[in-house]
């Protein structure tokens, strides 16, 4: 042992001891199972809305979002659409009449708050305003030529907005 040096003695150390712990360093070949079925990978599937059409006038039952004529600020995106209405004009993609009704997480005076804040930033006109315990009323001019209606119900958990938009004559 006197002749050998450090360098040959760490050498033949680490080398008893890979031999010795070979376990450790080997991996398990497993072959997959070409017999077993590959695992179902499952998606949260939305209900289907329901469509339902009679001439001009269109009612769908939850819908995934409401529709283009309501503006789309007016719809939280936390909300829940339970349903919407459309009632088509003679002119092409103009709608007469539209109605959304959906349920939100926010409760009533948040929901207050939310429209008051809205209609001023976006410089819309609120014709007449009516609050109580049970229900918010307002009634806003959008763009010169659309009325919109928004009453909101307060719930256990949230609350119940229904937004009603009629356009008027004045239109393009």
């Amino acid at each position: 042992m006197e002749g050998r040096s450090f360098s040959q003695v760490l050498c033949s150390v680490l080398v008893f001891l890979l031999i010795g712990n070979l376990s450790l360093f080997a991996q398990d070949t497993k072959l997959p199972d070409l017999m077993s079925p590959d695992p179902v990978k499952t998606k949260k599937v939305k209900d289907r809305p329901k469509i339902f059409r009679h001439n001009q006038l269109t009612i769908v039952e939850k819908p995934y979002k409401a529709p283009s004529s309501i503006p789309s600020n007016f719809v939280p995106d936390d909300s829940e659409v339970l349903f919407f209405t459309e009632l088509k004009a003679d002119r092409l993609l103009e709608n007469k009449e539209a109605v959304v009704v959906f349920k939100t997480s926010l409760p009533k005076t948040t929901m207050e708050r939310y429209y008051e804040y809205l209609i001023s930033s976006f410089g819309h006109k609120i014709l007449q305003s009516q609050k109580s315990e049970e229900k918010s009323l307002y009634l806003v001019d959008i763009l010169r030529h659309k009325v919109l209606a928004i009453t909101i119900h307060p719930e256990e958990k949230g609350s119940i907005v229904k937004l009603f938009q009629k356009t008027t004559n004045g239109g393009f």
